[in-house]
């Protein structure tokens, strides 16, 4: 990599978490000539099997584009909606089994854009919580698709009203062709 190159996406990747810190939903956009994995979009679902008896729990992670290792991540429950800005490690200490998170899986998107996946985590948080119609599955499909285009058109990943978050994550997600299903230490 040239030091240029370095240069811009580190200072894309400070100016992700200050947009972050300070609330905002305008991210800076990824270096035009990137061609590099960290230019990709990419985008992590993680369960919680036996958070609710029979349904499971869902929670979402998108990575910056542009950014060599910066990540949106969050989640929503009956109790609180909430967000988070960092690297990846952080991530993984969010959604830990103590947490009742056990396992994970990603997939990459051609495109990409964290400012419009927190337009979509505000819109779903906005109308609150219900267990039927707005819920854990329903947010992070919903950040995935305003964050992606390309996941948007899927139609392999079809509405989350009457699906089951353990089901999309077990089944749905592997239709889609996500990757294989990781477990979390």
């Amino acid at each position: 990599m040239s030091i240029r190159r370095d240069l811009t996406q580190a200072a894309v990747s400070t100016a992700g978490a200050i947009a972050i810190l300070a609330g905002g939903a305008v991210m800076a956009p990824a270096p035009a000539h990137a061609v590099s994995a960290s230019a990709s979009g990419r985008t992590c679902m993680f369960n919680a099997p036996t958070a609710v008896p029979k349904a499971g729990h869902v929670a979402w992670a998108v990575k910056v584009r542009g950014a060599k290792d910066h990540w949106i991540w969050g989640s929503f429950n009956w109790n609180e909606a909430w967000i988070r800005g960092g690297a990846w490690k952080d991530v993984r200490k969010s959604f830990r089994p103590a947490a009742g998170y056990t396992r994970y899986r990603c997939t990459n998107t051609r495109d990409g854009n964290a400012g419009n996946a927190q337009v979509a985590y505000k819109a779903v948080k906005k109308r609150g919580y219900d267990l039927l119609g707005n819920n854990c599955l329903h947010m992070s499909m919903a950040v995935f698709k305003g964050y992606s285009n390309t996941l948007r058109r899927d139609s392999r990943l079809p509405s989350a009203t009457g699906k089951r978050p353990n089901d999309y994550f077990s089944t749905l997600l592997s239709n889609a062709h996500w990757e294989r299903i990781h477990k979390l230490p």
